[in-house]
């Protein structure tokens, strides 16, 4: 068996609820890797699988709740097997080690061990020093071999990852986002996975004009690489879309539009028990994303309403969406229901006035609700009907 050691950081600082923290995230690990043996100790795990693939070592780096990992060596700890397990690490991690800079750096979580971690710098970076014609370079090593002391054994990693950070998802409740299948919306799923949110996808389509939903299901099933299990919902709005296009000017269709979508969301919000709507909203992105049109759109929902890349500009939301695999998926065509039959210069300035005005005259209640349901897990599709 080989041994991953995983530490997780705002998870140590959770006080009494942080048992319950790390339980979820020990289960997230365990269903998402496919492992069934982790053992939890002050401020770490221990994850045991049969093999390490650079697919596994990718797929914990975003995994939400871990701070940093490396495949580690386990000795007991007296300073004799601290030197020989070192040396196994650096050799196993390192073909030619011979002349390169170095640094130890050791911790004691078991503070009764004999020696303190300045004395076992010293004796562990000695031998190695020896061992392999080294030079200790504290401040610029090419090889930092960390050593990790605890009550029963001691753990002697080189290559130390970092993770995404974080909550595990489903420490922080539920949310419904509105996925667009563009860019934007699997990005603010991801982050709002990172806050610890178990989210449900929400996708609002016109079957006029949308009928083949695979990249929307493709993204779908990128997502719940992290997650584990996620549900996409799809819903049609052709009924409601024709009543628009024919009683609201092309300038306002957008933000009557989305305003519908938030209603709908908030329906799939209350049937579930969610307790918030998240969107992929970037301040003064696209016309509908303007101060004035954030606020006459938003004003349609009844439960809080999350925008987590309100902040990000658009470099930023695509480096992320690169890291967590959705960018190549989110690229491909497909048509966006917002953009059906709006003008080319849309509103950017709503009113809320004129919104209520529009709104008047459609049926935004009373239609039916047509839509269907996928479930994923962790890759895999699951239809539901």
């Amino acid at each position: 068996m080989k041994l991953i050691l995983i530490h997780y950081a705002e998870l140590a600082l959770k006080g009494k609820n942080r048992r319950e923290f790390v339980r979820q995230l020990a289960k997230n690990i365990k269903q998402l890797i496919g492992t069934s043996k982790i053992d939890k100790e002050h401020s770490r795990m221990l994850l045991y699988v049969e093999e390490v693939t650079p697919a596994m070592l990718e797929h914990l780096a975003l995994i939400p709740g871990i701070s940093n990992f490396a495949v580690t060596f386990e000795c007991e700890s007296n300073i004799e097997a601290m030197q020989e397990t070192a040396k196994k690490a650096i050799e196993a991690e390192f073909p030619h080690p011979q002349g390169k800079r170095f640094s130890v750096r050791s911790r004691r979580s078991f503070k009764r061990f004999p020696m303190i971690s300045t004395e076992i710098n010293f004796e562990v970076g000695g031998f190695l020093k020896n061992a392999f014609d080294l030079t200790v370079d504290i401040n610029n090593p090419e090889i930092t071999v960390h050593v990790e002391v605890s009550e029963h054994a001691t753990f002697i990693y080189t290559n130390k990852r970092k993770g995404a950070g974080g909550l595990p998802v489903g420490s922080s409740g539920h949310g419904i986002v509105l996925f667009s299948g563009g860019i934007d919306s699997p990005v603010a799923a991801y982050i709002m996975m990172k806050r610890g949110m178990r989210v449900t996808l929400v996708h609002l389509y016109n079957s006029s004009i949308n009928r083949d939903f695979t990249k929307i299901e493709n993204l779908a099933k990128q997502l719940s690489l992290y997650q584990g299990r996620v549900q996409l919902i799809m819903i049609d709005l052709e009924e409601f879309q024709r009543h628009a296009i024919a009683l609201v000017p092309p300038r306002y269709r957008m933000i009557i539009y989305k305003r519908h979508m938030i209603r709908n969301a908030g329906i799939i919000a209350n049937e579930m028990n969610a307790k918030a709507l998240v969107t992929g909203d970037s301040l003064g992105q696209v016309a509908s994303q303007t101060l004035e049109n954030i606020h006459a759109i938003y004003d349609a929902a009844d439960l809080p309403l999350l925008s987590p890349l309100m902040g990000y500009d658009k470099e930023e939301i695509i480096t992320v969406a690169r890291k967590v695999g959705t960018y190549d998926i989110s690229i491909e065509e497909y048509c966006d229901i917002c953009s059906y039959l709006i003008a080319k210069h849309p509103e950017t300035k709503g009113k809320r006035a004129e919104v209520a005005e529009f709104e008047a005259e459609l049926p935004t209640t009373g239609l039916d609700m047509i839509k269907q349901e996928r479930i994923f897990f962790a890759g895999a599709k699951v239809e539901r009907k």
